[in-house]
């Protein structure tokens, strides 16, 4: 008999092992029946394998044995089937014994299996510390070789990390399952977390001054209003323990004291209290003082420029650095040739002065960049790469210059060339002093020599097989007759290797060699591509389900049995996973890289997310806006405040599909809106499909007009065509009421009674923009198309039709120039009642037309002077965005033009208003803008002046006065106000 064991796992390693299996086979293999007989030489009759279901199929096993049956039995050949066997590493042991029967050589191949991690489960977990850092905690990788006597350390990981949480009296167990067809090991944590330890006071040591009293109130371990103790001591946990010693050491920190450190020694376990005691170590070290002389910094500028105060340590490498930032600072500033002297730290009383010795030098003014010696690239490309600029009113009024800036932008330039094939580019920078004789004027020269432009002659790919050849040289940037640059080589290999590693050769390599052609400037280029193993699918396994159903994950794995190992296909159906918004962690691997057989597992391992989520949120809203309050004064609006509340609830993932239902609600003095939704993302399993039914209830007085309730049922289906491409069809059932009307009675039995609505409408959607929240080129087009007839449940009938057009032009690097036109009309069929006061268009503030304050555009009745909306409206408005103040302040100059129209055929571009009746004209409004960056999309005000702003009669009076005076009600000339104010949150358009 012959036996080998897993210390042979990879051919060579652990020779002496090797060497007595070589030695065993060489000598004789004897059955257990016939001693002496030798069976080398001997015919292979049949081969056994114990037990008869192997990891591997059939027909793999048989490739790698070197002998079958039929064939002579050599030691050489049963040595070298274990060690293939052994590479593939899917045995832990392999034993080969021989028997003779009938004349002929029975061979029996016993094997252990290895076996691979696979799902990991945790019950029993009392957050925290979460399932997700127990898995990390126990350090068991998807896919990796599994041995029993990992769990022992892995159990005491977890322990660890629950007793870092407080849970001191935690127990664990664990169980195994072994899954024989796939290797897999289950692994099922069981948890008995008990109660979690609470704090019972804190230990102080060291030298501070504060009480021990309020250092531990600092902590917020123990429940407090103010000085006044509340329930007692809170329950001890990981991130309560850290958050209290960074409160105590901010707090000592204050007043410059950077140097006071605060230290957990320990935390102290009672047992038989279930209690932690938590043991500080505080220093209050000194204060730091930074003294600058010869310049003047303020104290906010100072901490922003030192980076000792945000790292909140002292050391001489951030004091250095902060010298670097100062220079920078007054460079700024246009003192280009500052100087920072940083001095040593010393010590006065009780507190320790560092001295940065400031020359601001002359003032300079950047007035003029010019660039020369540049042909290849033009003059505006080139600039547009650079970060020095000229001196500008407002935005930067003496430039912006920096040593620093200056050779990073040498360096673009360099690589900009040499990316394109000149290798020997150099960028050379001449400054000169006052320029033109201006005192402190300067000018910055920035000569290109670009030196010849190498060019690839010709270019020999080898160890790429003769089909693929045409392809790869598709993907490729250093093709015959293109510059030739080292970046175009790396863009090669990284092209190669993708699509090598995205066809099952994980153990893909590129090499590359360059020779010169007879061609001056010209090299020849030769890609050596070595394949490796081609490694395929043998199965998709799917572990961590427990509510989601298992076909919607299958559907979105783009791996197949036989398919080739992709590990794009395998990252993009990570990314689907993702996308269906139910899973916290998705995690993928490949069963045993490292083993030698064709064919591999590929493990997907889920966590589901927490099926419940809440979200809430506060805001305000200030302009000229409605109220809650029924009056007759001010018909185009008083400017006031609303605050807004908004509270969510929602439930991920029901019944297992990845849907979605919530409920969102919002609370203002202007609005009160609630809204339930269900939502089926990839509808029928389709990707671009997204089915949306949601019910809504929504009280509103964001119209001066009226008050609207409005009860609202819809269906909605979403499909994205392509990127840029996507459609919108919905079914609508709505009833609105309205109160509060501020309008003629006689109006009220026509356009203001209660309406049933049923409507369905599609809407067409392009958006090309860059950027979605602050665009700066491309287009966004929008066709909302809908009718509402007496087949789908509605008391009117009539077609609604609104098209947004906005275009985006980059006119340099900062400057944007943004147009948007907004057309709507709404057609009544003949027959029926007027268009309801709620259904109509209603315009102009901060998103439309400035020239109004919100919803004041259009028609107004001829005696309250409140607006009635129309059926049709046009709106145009131009914007130039352009850099103001620094890089974070823009500014925008303005004009909008349009209204809203009683009718279609009221449309026109008149400018003048002929009478205070007459509302169907062009309202016109210029103004500025500023706009203020933020990461959630720019803060905006603005300002507009309307030279044609409309006159209108308005009543005054109550409504019993109203009601009173018929048609002969008295009234007043009122205008709408020629400057308006607008502030909000995101670009208008």
């Amino acid at each position: 008999m012959v036996a080998a064991t897993r210390a042979l796992s990879l051919w060579g390693v652990r020779s002496p092992v090797l060497l007595l299996v070589c030695i065993m086979f060489a000598v004789v293999i004897a059955p257990a029946q016939e001693s002496g007989t030798d069976f080398a030489g001997r015919t292979i009759g049949r081969i056994e394998w114990d037990p008869p279901n192997q990891p591997l199929p059939s027909a793999e096993l048989e490739r790698l044995l070197p002998f079958h049956a039929g064939s002579t039995l050599k030691p050489a050949d049963v040595r070298t089937a274990i060690e293939k066997l052994y590479r593939t590493n899917r045995f832990a042991d392999i034993s080969i014994d021989a028997r003779l029967e009938n004349g002929a050589v029975t061979l029996r191949i016993a094997t252990q299996l290895t076996y691979f991690v696979g799902e990991v489960t945790f019950e029993g977990v009392n957050d925290p510390p979460s399932k997700g850092q127990l898995s990390t905690a126990a350090k068991l990788e998807l896919g990796a070789q599994f041995a029993d006597n990992d769990l022992p350390q892995s159990s005491e990981n977890i322990l660890d990390r629950m007793r870092a949480n407080g849970l001191y009296q935690a127990k664990i167990r664990y169980s195994v399952d072994r899954d024989p067809d796939t290797e897999e090991v289950s692994i099922h944590f069981h948890i008995d977390s008990g109660d979690r330890a609470r704090f019972d006071g804190v230990q102080l040591s060291g030298n501070f001054k504060k009480s021990p009293e309020s250092v531990i109130r600092e902590t917020r371990w123990k429940r407090s209003l103010g000085p006044f103790p509340l329930t007692g001591w809170r329950e001890a946990t990981e991130k309560r323990v850290q958050t209290g010693v960074n409160r105590v050491l901010q707090d000592l920190q204050r007043g410059d004291h950077l140097a006071a450190r605060v230290t957990l020694d320990r935390l102290d376990y009672h047992q038989a209290a279930n209690t932690v005691t938590p043991n500080l170590a505080i220093e209050s070290g000194l204060a730091l003082r930074v003294n600058i002389v010869g310049a003047k910094v303020s104290n906010g500028q100072l901490h922003k420029l030192i980076p000792i105060y945000p790292e909140r340590t002292v050391d001489r490498s951030l004091l250095v650095e902060g010298g670097r930032n100062l220079v920078e600072y007054f460079q700024s500033k246009g003192y280009f040739d500052a100087q920072v002297d940083l001095g040593d730290v010393r010590s006065e009383s009780d507190s320790e002065v560092v001295d940065y010795r400031i020359t601001p030098n002359v003032r300079h003014k950047l007035v003029k960049v010019e660039i020369a010696g540049n042909h290849f690239f033009d003059t505006e490309t080139l600039r547009e790469r650079i970060d020095i600029r000229p001196a500008s009113f407002l935005r930067s009024r003496y430039g912006r210059y920096s040593q620093r800036l200056l050779d990073r932008d040498l360096a673009t330039i360099r690589d900009l060339y040499r990316s394109n094939g000149f290798r020997d580019t150099q960028v050379i920078a001449k400054t000169e002093d006052d320029y033109h004789g201006n005192l402190g004027h300067q000018s910055v020269r920035l000569e290109v020599q670009e030196g010849a432009q190498s060019l690839v002659g010709r270019l020999d790919l080898e160890g790429v097989e003769a089909a693929e050849t045409s392809y790869l040289r598709s993907l490729l940037q250093s093709t015959e007759g293109q510059p030739f640059s080292e970046a175009n080589v790396a863009a090669d290999r990284d092209s190669i290797l993708s699509y090598y590693y995205s066809n099952g050769y994980s153990n893909a390599t590129f090499d590359w060699t360059q020779t010169p052609d007879a061609k001056p400037a010209t090299l020849n280029l030769v890609y050596t591509i070595r394949a490796g193993r081609h490694d395929f699918v043998r199965s998709v396994l799917i572990r961590g389900l427990d509510v989601t159903r298992s076909t919607l994950v299958t559907k979105r794995i783009l791996l197949a049995p036989g398919d080739p190992i992709s590990q794009s296909r395998i990252g993009e159906s990570q990314q689907k996973l993702y996308d269906l918004g139910i899973f916290s962690k998705v995690q993928t691997a490949i069963q045993n890289p490292e083993g030698e057989e064709d064919r591999k597992y590929v493990l997907f391992r889920v966590e589901e997310a927490n099926r419940y989520s809440f979200n809430a949120g506060a805001g305000a809203q200030l302009g000229r806006i409605g109220s809650g309050v029924t009056t007759f004064d001010e018909p185009a609006g008083a400017t006031g405040f609303s605050p807004r509340l908004s509270l969510g609830l929602s439930r991920l993932n029901f019944l297992g599909l990845a849907h979605t239902m919530s409920l969102q609600t919002r609370f203002s003095t202007i609005d009160q809106r609630a809204v339930a939704s269900y939502l089926v993302p990839q509808f029928t399993g389709h990707e671009n499909l997204a089915l949306t039914v949601s019910g809504l209830f929504d009280k509103s007085r964001d119209i001066r007009t009226f008050s609207a309730r409005r009860w609202e049922g819809s269906v909605q289906l979403a499909q994205r065509l392509t990127r840029v491409y996507s459609l919108q069809y919905r079914y609508t059932f709505r009833r609105i009421t309205t109160s509060d009307l501020v309008i003629t009675p006689e109006l009220i039995p026509l356009i203001a009674q209660p309406e049933r609505v049923g409507q369905v409408s599609m809407t067409f959607i392009q958006d090309r923009r860059d950027d979605p929240v602050n665009s700066h080129r491309g287009i966004y087009n929008t066709v909302d198309a809908g009718v509402a007839t007496k087949e789908f449940g509605s008391e009117t009938v009539f077609t609604r039709l609104l098209i947004r057009n906005s275009t985006y032009y980059s006119l340099s690097k900062n400057v944007v120039l943004a147009r948007t036109l907004q057309f709507g009309y709404i057609q009544r069929f003949s027959g029926f009642s007027q268009i309801p006061l709620a259904e109509r268009f209603f315009g102009g503030g901060a998103s439309s037309n400035r020239a109004f304050p919100e919803n004041q555009a259009g028609p107004r009745d001829g005696i309250t002077g409140f607006p009635l909306g129309g059926n049709a409206l046009l709106f145009h408005s131009t914007e130039l965005r352009f850099p103001l103040i620094g890089d974070n302040i823009g500014g925008v100059i303005f004009h909008d033009m349009g209204n809203v129209f009683a009718e279609l055929r009221d449309i026109n571009v008149r400018f003048r208003q002929r009478n205070p009746q007459d509302f169907d004209y062009m309202v016109h409004g210029f103004g500025f803008g500023i706009r203020y960056r933020t990461p959630i999309g720019p803060l905006r005000a603005d300002i507009g002046l309307s030279p044609n702003s409309p006159h209108f009669s308005g009543f005054k009076g109550t409504q019993d006065e109203l009601i009173a005076c018929g048609k002969n009600c008295p009234t007043m000339a009122q205008r709408i106000n020629v400057f308006q104010f607008h502030f909000s949150l995101g670009q208008t358009f």
